[in-house]
């Protein structure tokens, strides 16, 4: 009974946390910064790292890695945010750990998805579908970066920080 409602609590605050970090992610390379969603996607995503480890298992699979990652992530972007404000290269920072833990959640969903759905999957399909989660989210990584470095006296962090005023 406990396990099912650690597994309802999880795909829950997965759907929502995926849900909010993609509109959050949509805000970022618009140049806005949606803070509450902000909050609701780092909190959502702590708690789907948090409660992915509560699981019973034998050993550490990539996906507890990829959990635990994802709470220090998070933990850099609230500095950047609640610490820093967004300040000079944390407006930079902040943007690439939400990218960061969006592409973490959604690659330890990939490998749930793989898991449940094709137990039995070529080794090969699954490698490929999670580098090109990776690459999609490197190029959206780029993006940022480039616009960030060419931008005019930084106007790209002015407009992440007026943002969340």
């Amino acid at each position: 009974m406990i396990l099912e409602i650690l597994k309802f609590v999880h795909v829950a605050f997965g759907a929502v946390g995926i849900g909010t970090g993609a509109w959050v992610v949509f805000g970022i390379l618009k140049g806005k910064l949606f803070k509450k969603w902000t909050v609701v996607f780092l909190d959502c995503a702590l708690v789907v790292s948090v409660t992915g480890l509560l699981f019973p298992f034998n050993h550490f699979f990539p996906t507890h890695w990829v959990a635990m990652s994802a709470v220090y992530v998070s933990g850099v972007a609230v500095l950047a945010m609640r610490k820093y404000h967004l300040a000079d290269i944390w407006a930079l920072i902040f943007a690439l750990s939400i990218m960061l833990v969006l592409c973490l959640d959604i690659l330890v969903v990939i490998a749930h998805v793989f898991a449940m759905l094709i137990p039995t999957q070529p080794k090969l399909l699954f490698l490929i579908t999670e580098l090109m989660a990776m690459l999609f989210f490197a190029g959206l990584d780029l993006f940022i970066v480039r616009r960030y470095r060419n931008s005019s006296a930084n106007a790209a962090v002015r407009l992440l920080v007026n943002g969340c005023n």
